[in-house]
């Protein structure tokens, strides 16, 4: 945890406990019109501190569920989160030319990117050639 989310913390702590000694002391004096209005506000104020807490946690939220995933497993497999102009798995593969070019696509993968068996290839975007057994000539 951040520091300043420690400093946070225990001011929080601190004026709760304020809060309920001050409660605590109104109900023994008898007065208790006071200490409804005080209570009153305690919860107003708790309500609008966990309102904001929750609307931040909901952001970050949304914004860790925009990053992309992307892992490959497999002996020779290959991810990735964007496109790929050619992907070569296989063991003495021949290639010529250059590698295809890929054709565009969205800029970030819509969930998460997986290549998780032996030689296979996964991409967010598009594939412009993939090579995946042995001996291949192209």
């Amino acid at each position: 945890m951040a520091g300043w989310h420690r400093g946070v913390l225990w001011v929080v702590t601190g004026v709760a406990g304020l809060t309920c000694v001050g409660l605590a002391l109104l109900l023994w004096l008898k007065d208790l019109g006071t200490a409804g209005t005080v209570a009153g506000l305690a919860a107003d104020t708790v309500t609008l501190v966990m309102t904001v807490f929750a609307v931040r946690g909901l952001l970050l939220q949304s914004a860790q569920q925009t990053a992309q995933a992307v892992t490959a497993s497999g002996a020779g497999s290959v991810a990735a989160g964007g496109s790929i102009g050619r992907a070569v798995t296989g063991n003495r593969s021949q290639l010529s030319g250059p590698a295809p070019s890929p054709l565009p696509g969205p800029a970030a993968p819509s969930g998460p990117v997986e290549a998780s068996g032996p030689k296979s290839v996964s991409a967010g975007g598009s594939i412009g050639e993939a090579v995946t057994g042995d001996g291949n000539s192209t």
